[in-house]
C-alpha cells in the first residue's frame, strides 16, 4: 500500500485543463506561503472552473446532458450575480448527478472544500474576534482531493452513458461473442472512458433486466447480455464484483421462475458467480432445471453449468435420467460438455444403423473430441469393435465413416490424449485385421509418418 504523501508539483502538472491548473497553482503557492485560507479559496475556484470546462468538453463530444448545461451556463449574463451564485452552489450536484464525473463519496469530500471556502472568504463575527484558519494539513488535503477527484481526470462519461450502453448491448448490432463484446465495450467510445460508478450502475441495470424484468427476452439478447457482463468484468472487475455483492443476490431473490432461468447462461461462462447465489435460490434453480424441456436445457446451456458446478451437475443428471432416445440426440448435439461425455460415447457406440453411426459420429461425438483423454478414446475404440446390430457392425461398415475417423484423429491430436499415436496406430491395426480400410484416416496417419502405405506396413 502506498503511504507516501502526494507530490503537489506532480499533481499540478497532471491537471488537464490549463484554466483549472492556473487556480490550483495559486492554491499551491498560497499553501507553501502559509496563506491557508487563500489556498482553500483558490482550490474551490479550481474545482468550479474544472467542472465548467468539463461541461464544455463533454458537450463538444455529443453528451446531451452537458449540452443542456452549456446552454444554461451561456445564458447567465456577467451582471447576473445571483445566477452565477446559484450555478456555483449547484455545481457539485451537477458534476455528480447529471454528468457523473464524480462519485457520491467524492462529492461529499468536495462539499467540505466548499463549506470551508465559505468560512475562509467571509468574516465569522465571533465574540472574541478570532477568524477560522484551516490547518496546513487540511489545506493540503483539499488540494490533493481536488486534483485526484476531478482536475487530473478526463471528463469521463457517467450517468447518461449507462442508458446509452444498455441500449447498445440489447441492440441487434451488439455481438454475442464474448471476445468481440469486450473489444466493443472497452473502446474509448463506450466504456473505455467511463467512471467506475457508471460501470457498476450498468452492471446493476443488466442484472435487473435479466432477473427482474418479466418482459420476454430473445435468446440472442440473453447471449448479448451475458457477453457484456463478461466484458464488464474484464474492464473493471472491482466495479463488477461490487455490483454482484450489493445487487445480484437481491435480484435473484426477487426473480420469478421464468427469469431465474436466465442465470444459467451467465453461470456457464462465469461459474464463479455461484458464490453469490443464496442456498434458497439454489434450491429453486434445482427445481427449475428438473422441469426444463430438452430444448430449454440446450438453450440455457445447463450442461456447461453442470460441468463447472458440482451441485448443479447432481440435479442436471437427475433431470435427464429418463430422457428419450430422440431427445438425447438433441441434448448431446446441442450441449457438448464434459458432463455429457459418457452419454455421447455411449450414444455413438450403440448406433443401430449405418446412417445413424455416421450421423452420431459427425454431429455428436466430434463435438466432444476435445474432452477425450486416453481412457475415453480407448473406450470409444472398444465400443466401435463391439457394435453389432443384426449381426453386422453398423459403425465400421457405415458409409463415410472413414471421414469421421479421420476428423476424430485430427481433433484428438490437440487436447487431452497423451498417447495419441499409439492409440490410433493400435486402432488402425485392429480394423485392418478385421478387413476394413479407411483411406482418409490412412492419409492423415501417413502424413504424420505413422504408417507407410507404399510398403503396406506399419512404421
Amino acid at each position: 500500500m502506498n503511504l507516501q504523501l502526494s507530490d503537489l508539483d506532480e499533481l499540478l502538472q497532471s491537471v488537464r485543463n490549463r484554466y483549472s491548473q492556473e487556480y490550483l497553482r495559486e492554491a499551491v503557492i498560497a499553501y507553501r506561503a502559509g496563506a491557508y485560507r487563500a489556498a482553500v479559496t483558490s482550490t474551490w475556484i479550481s474545482i468550479c472552473v474544472d467542472v465548467i470546462q468539463k461541461i464544455k468538453e463533454l458537450s463538444v463530444g455529443g453528451d446531451a446532458a452537458a449540452a443542456k448545461l452549456e446552454v444554461k451556463l451561456d445564458a447567465i449574463q456577467p451582471s447576473d450575480v445571483r445566477g452565477m451564485l446559484d450555478f456555483e452552489n449547484d455545481i457539485l450536484r451537477i458534476a455528480h448527478e447529471e454528468l457523473g464525473v464524480i462519485s457520491l463519496i467524492e462529492k461529499t469530500h468536495l462539499e467540505r472544500v466548499k463549506e470551508d471556502r465559505n468560512i475562509c472568504s467571509h468574516p465569522t463575527f465571533s465574540t472574541d474576534g478570532s477568524q477560522f484558519v484551516p490547518s496546513p494539513e487540511l489545506a493540503r488535503s483539499y488540494i490533493v482531493q481536488a486534483a485526484n477527484y476531478l482536475l487530473t481526470n478526463a471528463p469521463l462519461k457517467g450517468k447518461v452513458v449507462v442508458h446509452q450502453m444498455f441500449g447498445l448491448i440489447t441492440s441487434i448490432s451488439f455481438p454475442e461473442n464474448k471476445t468481440k463484446a469486450f473489444e466493443v465495450l472497452s473502446s474509448e467510445r463506450y466504456l473505455g472512458r467511463v467512471k467506475e460508478s457508471a460501470i457498476r450502475n450498468l452492471t446493476i441495470i443488466l442484472f435487473k433486466r435479466l432477473f427482474n424484468d418479466e418482459d420476454s427476452m430473445a435468446s440472442g439478447v440473453l447471449l448479448q447480455i451475458t457477453a457484456a457482463l463478461i466484458a464488464i468484468n474484464r474492464i473493471n472487475s472491482e466495479a463488477f464484483k461490487s455490483a454482484c455483492r450489493d445487487n445480484l443476490i437481491k435480484s435473484l431473490a426477487a426473480s420469478s421462475d421464468a427469469t431465474l432461468k436466465r442465470l444459467l447462461p451467465v453461470l456457464s461462462e462465469m461459474p464463479e458467480l455461484w458464490r453469490y447465489v443464496e442456498e434458497a435460490t439454489q434450491h429453486r434453480l434445482e427445481q427449475v432445471i428438473e422441469n426444463m424441456s430438452v430444448k430449454e436445457l440446450v438453450l440455457y446451456r445447463v450442461s456447461s453449468v453442470a460441468s463447472a458446478i458440482p451441485s448443479v451437475e447432481v440435479y442436471f443428471q437427475s433431470s435427464i435420467d429418463d430422457i428419450k432416445w430422440v431427445d438425447s440426440s438433441i441434448l448431446l448435439s446441442g450441449s457438448p460438455s464434459v458432463t455429457l461425455l459418457e452419454q455421447a460415447i455411449e450414444f455413438f457406440v450403440k448406433s443401430g444403423s449405418f446412417d445413424s453411426a455416421y450421423s452420431n459420429g459427425v454431429n455428436i461425438l466430434l463435438k466432444y473430441a476435445g474432452f477425450l483423454d486416453d481412457e475415453k478414446l480407448t473406450e470409444v475404440f472398444e465400443g466401435v469393435y463391439r457394435n453389432k446390430t443384426y449381426g453386422i457392425n453398423q459403425i465400421l461398415n457405415a458409409g463415410g465413416i472413414g471421414e469421421f475417423f479421420a476428423s476424430l484423429y485430427s481433433k484428438t491430436q490437440v487436447g487431452n490424449v497423451s498417447k495419441h499415436t499409439a492409440l490410433w496406430l493400435a486402432f488402425r491395426n485392429e480394423v485392418v485385421k478385421k478387413g476394413y480400410n479407411y483411406p482418409d484416416l490412412d492419409g492423415f496417419m501417413e502424413a504424420d509418418g505413422i504408417i507407410k502405405l507404399e510398403a503396406a506396413e506399419v512404421a
